[in-house]
């Protein structure tokens, strides 16, 4: 493995734990720290980009000539 495709893989897993942390912070009722409500919000709005760049990345590695 490269390093672009671990790097890739990594970024793909921290877009679904992005999603996992979005979706629980909906889910969730009563007071919340601010922080943690807005750190929930951008996870909401960033994971799918997330995502796709992580597949970008490691998608470069089979272009990537060594």
């Amino acid at each position: 493995m490269t390093i672009y495709r671990k790097t890739g893989l990594v970024i793909i897993i921290l877009g679904i734990v992005m999603f996992f942390f979005a979706v629980y912070m909906f889910s969730l009722t009563g007071k919340v720290n601010p922080i943690i409500s807005k750190i929930g919000m951008y996870s909401f709005i960033f994971w799918l980009q997330t995502i796709v760049l992580g597949i970008i990345v490691a998608l470069i590695s089979k272009r990537k000539i060594v």
